[in-house]
């Protein structure tokens, strides 16, 4: 059981700490953005406990399982409930006496949530209390803005403390809630830049107007070129993470990422069921759409790696001509083997190879002027 009933409105649930994942984060440069990243971790697993024992609903974070590329800059921990977006606001402040919410979650479309929870954590103690929450609606029209911090507020006595309430409105079909109108695209050249401005600025959120800052930060590829720049180049990804169902940087299962396409199939590179298999979204500046880029991952008697990489394309039928996919050292570069689209493939691969745990090794993907890397660990 997760919840202790200290107070029978406001559940208190048990948040295990991990050291182990502690540790994984050691590559993240900043000591803040990766206390901030590991909380949010923990934080994950007991929400997502609870709202799995209370509710009927499906329960899932988004944008996906593990956004590294939201949480090294703006507070906030997303799921979604049924068809309902939730974002629970995490506080180390015991005396905490209001709501705080990043404009991000409420006035960027693709961010903006139903409900918003307000939780107080406690790591010592290996608790995190769920003591208030409001709707979309209450906080743009009750809630105070603060320019400076470019943050809603709304005062404890304005939320909801009673989470009985909660369960009850899930059980009640609601009209949609109204959410933001989209902001419009970046130029690709203008996200560039501001990207290579923000690499060390201290506050990335606060450094330009929201108007700008937000039409990067809503878009997800953006999002991860910034994650990245700011770690000094491409913080590897963890085959032994993925087993755990720990998914950073955008990487997801693969019916997470084709929710919509149950008839594709990703064959395993020992030609059966792969033990999982898992993608992410490449986005390219000469590609015409996002690209997928996919591991199908075997784990042999001996715990070495049996691995299939594949690259397929997003809205398109087939690839871009030319486009390259690569395999190669992490440590050195060196080329281990590649790949190259013709006018009509409709996907290209890696040929299948094994290797033993804890090789580092990296993806490169290739399309004129335009790269992307991926290290990763095996």
């Amino acid at each position: 059981m997760s919840v202790f009933f200290d107070n029978p409105v406001q559940p208190v649930l048990a948040m295990s700490v991990d050291l182990d994942q502690w540790q994984r984060l050691t590559p993240i440069s900043d000591p803040a953005a990766r206390w901030r990243i590991y909380l949010h971790q923990l934080a994950l697993r007991a929400v997502m406990a609870w709202f799995q024992e209370e509710f009927t609903q499906a329960v899932h974070p988004w944008p996906h399982a593990a956004p590294f590329e939201i949480w090294h800059v703006v507070d906030g921990l997303a799921l979604s409930l049924g068809e309902k977006r939730i974002v629970v606001m995490l506080s180390e402040a015991m005396d905490a006496v209001e709501l705080k919410v990043p404009q991000e979650w409420v006035d960027l479309p693709g961010l903006s949530a139903d409900y918003y929870i307000a939780a107080y954590v406690d790591v010592d103690q290996q608790r995190l209390a769920l003591w208030g929450y409001t709707t979309y609606h209450q906080l743009k029209s009750q809630g105070s803005y603060d320019v400076s911090e470019q943050v809603y507020y709304l005062k404890d006595i304005d939320l909801v403390q009673d989470f009985s309430a909660f369960w009850v409105a899930q059980q009640i079909e609601q009209p949609p809630a109204s959410h933001p109108q989209e902001l419009s695209d970046l130029p690709m050249v203008q996200a560039e830049n501001l990207i290579r401005s923000l690499a060390y600025s201290h506050e990335p959120r606060l450094a330009f107007p929201f108007s700008q800052w937000g039409a990067l930060f809503s878009q997800e590829h953006w999002r991860q070129q910034l994650y990245q720049q700011r770690q000094g180049g491409n913080t590897p990804v963890s085959i032994e993470d993925w087993l755990e169902q720990i998914f950073e940087q955008g990487w997801q299962t693969l019916e997470s990422l084709l929710p919509e396409s149950p008839t594709v199939r990703f064959r395993s590179a020992a030609g059966g069921t792969a033990v999982l298999t898992c993608g992410k979204k490449i986005f390219l500046n000469s590609a015409p759409d996002d690209l997928l880029l996919m591991f199908s991952v075997d784990i042999e008697a001996n715990k070495r790696r049996n691995i299939r990489i594949q690259l397929y394309p997003s809205g398109d039928t087939i690839l871009p001509s030319n486009v390259m996919l690569a395999l190669e050292m992490s440590e050195t570069g060196q080329l281990l083997k590649s790949v190259k689209a013709g006018e009509h493939d409709d996907y290209i691969q890696i040929p299948p190879f094994r290797c033993s745990a804890g090789q580092r090794l990296r993806v490169h993907i290739q399309l004129a002027e335009s790269t992307c890397q991926e290290d990763f660990i095996s």
